[in-house]
């Protein structure tokens, strides 16, 4: 099922209001909110509204998906050279064991998402990370802008069974008095035999969460065991909500007028080959059909020989010397200095540097520095992710944490988080000119040079310095006898 029927599932069939209903609360995610994600979702697909076929099924504007570009890219500059480590006690070495793979997924789809959707919550389960999307999430309560209270949703249909399962899990604080807060789960199971609907309430024992408890509640816990990794933007949909927006939610025209732009250069191109006009005394003899000399591959001639598809017969002619040649003029130039323009538009519009999305990049030896000069709003912009990303990380690794205390799962133990990501002004022969200068003043190893700039294997590197450090021995001992 694709995300968008899921989503109008989700919410055409009033599942939210009956969560609302079982647990007593109210959600804080508004219709305007929903209407908004349903497009982005739309957007990123490659379906946009403007790009919907009409009554007959033709489509005037295509989308070419810039969109996904847009998220891919920043997804790729946030997470670029992303490490992450967890040390300090066996506690820290068990967290750790999760991070390579949080770090792979989060580099090759999570963020991404999270640029196309607005945010994605991460939460433990125990035995890995559940990496939810907002229309598997309903958010109930928030202190200071930060989601700590919400309603997740999971569905399950075995092959060889007729029910659908679908499981509601609240998670809140609660205060029991002035000085008690609890942390409190609440877990409800329902079964249908159709999916579209919740069905009605069963026992978890009859489902796969068996193992789960099906109200628990916590004391020392600060933060919700979930975090939410929401993109830094002000949202301007819902003011009063502090649900994140897509990093594409301000440029949604500015995407349709690049989608027109490239539509058009594309129809111009496939409308551009060579048109001749004849009169159909080339194809039948005077007084016939026209169309009696036609086939399903084009036009034949007296003898049967298919036409050159660019001759297009006019009929009514006897003489044949009805005849003219239309060559369309391309103007290439002026369409993709259009769509220059609009890349520019939709990437300065979502918080990029001027210039940092067009057909034709700079050229020639570009350093750091100036890099760095030309590109200053999308550093600072990749900056603001890069900390939100962190924030978020911070709070996955919190829950993670207080899941092993809950469930026994490490000892206990403190823990350092070390975060490194990558320079996205770094330029690859700026650097290797840089470190041969150290090689030469002796200052770095010549055989870590050829491993990180010469491609060669540690092994082979270090015999070629050894073998050229005997020579300079054998050179020396020679000069020192003359």
């Amino acid at each position: 099922m694709g995300i968008i029927q899921t989503i109008k599932r989700w919410w055409d069939s009033l599942w939210q209001k009956e969560a609302q209903e079982k647990f007593g609360v109210e959600t804080i995610e508004s219709d305007v909110m929903k209407a908004a994600l349903t497009d982005w979702v739309n957007i990123y697909q490659g379906k946009p509204n403007w790009a919907l076929p009409d009554d007959r099924g033709n489509v005037d504007i295509e989308s070419f998906n810039f969109a996904k570009k847009l998220c891919n890219e920043t997804a790729r500059l946030t997470t670029l050279a992303l490490g992450i480590t967890v040390e300090g006690s066996a506690r820290a070495d068990w967290i750790n064991g999760f991070m390579e793979s949080y770090i792979t997924r989060m580099k090759n789809e999570e963020c991404e998402k999270a640029c196309a959707f607005g945010y994605i919550v991460l939460k433990p389960n125990g035995k890995g990370i559940d990496y939810v999307m907002p229309w598997d999430f309903w958010p109930t309560h928030e202190t200071d802008g930060k989601i700590d209270g919400g309603i997740f949703h999971d569905t399950h249909h075995g092959p060889d069974s007729k029910w659908y399962y679908t499981r509601l899990e609240y998670h809140r604080f609660e205060d029991i008095s002035e000085d008690i807060r609890i942390y409190r789960i609440t877990n409800k199971t329902y079964k249908s035999e159709r999916k579209d609907v919740i069905g009605k309430e069963c026992d978890m024992s009859e489902t796969v969460w068996a193992n789960l408890q099906e109200d628990s509640a916590y004391q020392n816990i600060e933060q919700p065991l979930f975090s939410v990794f929401k993109i830094p933007i002000s949202n301007n949909i819902d003011m009063g909500s502090s649900l994140g927006v897509s990093i594409f939610s301000n440029a949604q025209k500015e995407l349709k007028s690049l989608d027109i732009a490239w539509t058009r250069l594309e129809d111009e191109i496939f409308d551009s080959q060579k048109k001749v006009f004849a009169g159909d005394i080339l194809i039948d003899e005077p007084g016939k059909p026209v169309r009696s000399r036609y086939t399903a591959n084009g036009a034949v001639d007296k003898a049967g020989k298919p036409l050159p598809r660019y001759l297009h017969i006019l009929p009514g002619s006897t003489m044949g010397d009805e005849y003219h040649e239309v060559n369309p003029a391309l103007q290439t130039a002026d369409r993709l200095s259009g769509i220059d323009h609009f890349l520019n538009l939709v990437g300065v519009k979502c918080g990029y540097s001027t210039g940092q999305f067009v057909l034709n990049g700079r050229t020639g030896h570009v350093t750091a520095t100036q890099v760095e000069a030309d590109d200053r709003e999308t550093i600072q912009y990749i900056k603001q992710i890069r900390d939100s990303f962190q924030t978020a990380t911070d709070g996955l690794i919190y829950a993670l944490d207080k899941y092993a205390d809950i469930y026994s799962l490490a000892p206990v133990g403190v823990y350092e988080i070390n975060y490194d990501f990558g320079d996205i002004t770094y330029n690859w022969e700026e650097d290797r000119a840089r470190h041969w200068q150290y090689v030469q003043t002796g200052n770095y190893p010549l055989w870590r040079y050829y491993v990180n700039y010469e491609g060669m294997s540690e092994k082979d590197a270090k015999a070629i310095q050894a073998e050229k450090e005997k020579k300079e021995k054998e050179n020396a001992g020679l000069f020192g006898e003359e």
